[in-house]
């Protein structure tokens, strides 16, 4: 067996080490992996067989094999140790100064984004922005430092002139979920994707006809099961800055897109109603005594 180069980060030396325990097809996978990792990341399962001229199958088997859910997750896990090698550490530690924790906030905020944009189901987010241009009213959920991005959602919402709601009281969003109707949106926020009372509330949307769009976390969790659309957020937390804390800022940028691409789909219309608000509230203050 031979030694992987030391310069390769520990995701692609257990690659290159597996590279002597698998068959022809595998082989070619990792030699397309190891070739151009940052060249890899953008690749779909389709493109990545298609290019190493294997199956979807062998890829998510060579997958499974270096111990991950997932081919998602893999790409989430590698696209991290590379942005280490780039930079420097993003863990905050004891030692550091304040400036050096200025620094490495930053970089990890830019880590979450990136990392996000690169393991986004595409296909989920469009579907995502089609139900939602479609529907009657939408309605956002989420509890604690969830419950906040979607009220930052709520708000952007509101000022395109949807209909639109957020709760993070499970008291009173559970029985609005059964109330929902089949032409509602409902997008549950929730990075752990096994909550409770979320999973009871989107059963209860399901169950009226409800189409649901979860914000969450990578893995197969019993939210992304009851989900029609999946839309994952990922972020590289420490002891300081927990995964669950540090994930609300791509969180937030994935309502921002879902909201602006929602808009773009509704041009000239939704500018126009917009434009003809602005008059409106120019009209109103000019009436105004002074």
């Amino acid at each position: 067996m031979s030694v992987p180069p030391a310069h390769l980060s520990p995701i692609l030396r257990r690659l290159h080490l597996l590279r002597g325990a698998v068959g022809p097809a595998s082989i070619r996978v990792i030699d397309q992996i190891l070739s151009d990792p940052e060249g890899f990341l953008p690749l779909t399962i389709a493109e990545l067989s298609e290019t190493a001229q294997t199956s979807d199958a062998t890829v998510v088997r060579l997958v499974q094999a270096l111990g991950f859910g997932g081919y998602q997750e893999f790409k989430l896990q590698l696209s991290r140790a590379l942005a280490v090698n780039r930079h420097q550490d993003l863990a905050v530690e004891i030692q550091d100064t304040s400036v050096t924790v200025l620094r490495k906030v930053f970089d990890a905020a830019s880590t979450a984004l990136s990392d996000t944009l690169e393991h986004l189901n595409l296909e989920h987010f469009s579907g995502a922005v089609q139900a939602m241009s479609m529907a009657r009213h939408i309605e956002l959920i989420g509890l604690g430092g969830s419950g906040i991005v979607a009220r930052d959602g709520q708000q952007r919402a509101l000022r395109l002139g949807l209909s639109c709601g957020a709760q993070s009281d499970p008291g009173t969003f559970l029985p609005f979920c059964s109330l929902m109707e089949p032409t509602d949106v409902l997008i549950a926020i929730c990075f752990s994707g096994t909550t409770p009372d979320i999973l009871r509330a989107v059963r209860l949307a399901r169950q009226a006809g409800v189409t649901v769009v979860a914000l969450t976390g990578l893995g197969r969790t019993p939210l992304v099961k009851l989900s029609h659309y999946v839309l994952t957020a990922s972020a590289p937390g420490d002891g300081y800055r927990p995964e669950n804390v540090a994930v609300r800022l791509p969180q937030v940028a994935l309502l921002d897109a879902l909201l602006t691409s929602l808009h773009v789909s509704q041009e000239p219309y939704m500018t126009a109603r917009l434009t003809r608000v602005q008059s409106d509230r120019h009209a109103l203050h000019s009436e105004l005594p002074r």
